[in-house]
């Protein structure tokens, strides 16, 4: 969890780049990353943007998740994605975050 540093918010933050969660076993850190992703991907908490030519969409990665289903047939999808530096993540206890490289 770390804490927004604009709102104040306590979020949990998730996605494909999870590899585990201190304090508990690789199993059970597995079944609880996928029951929260799962629900995270659930239609009614999701935005769905109807797509029209010049749009542009800007989210905040601190708090929300992008998922982008592949739901535009044949049509062709361009994506420019373009990622702000931003603070140093802060948990709900003050430590800042830091790096871990497991090999």
């Amino acid at each position: 969890m770390r804490v927004h540093p604009e709102s104040g918010e306590k979020t949990l933050v998730l996605g494909h780049f999870i590899i585990g969660l201190d304090g508990f076993p690789t199993r059970e850190a597995n079944a609880l990353v996928d029951i929260l992703q799962g629900y995270i991907t659930q239609v009614e908490n999701t935005v769905t943007w109807r797509w029209e030519e010049g749009d542009v969409a800007i989210w905040d990665n601190r708090a929300t998740q992008h998922y982008a289903p592949a739901d535009f047939d044949q049509q062709a999808r361009e994506l420019r994605r373009i990622t702000v530096k931003g603070d140093v993540p802060i948990s709900i206890d003050g430590r800042k975050s830091q790096f871990v490289h497991k090999p």
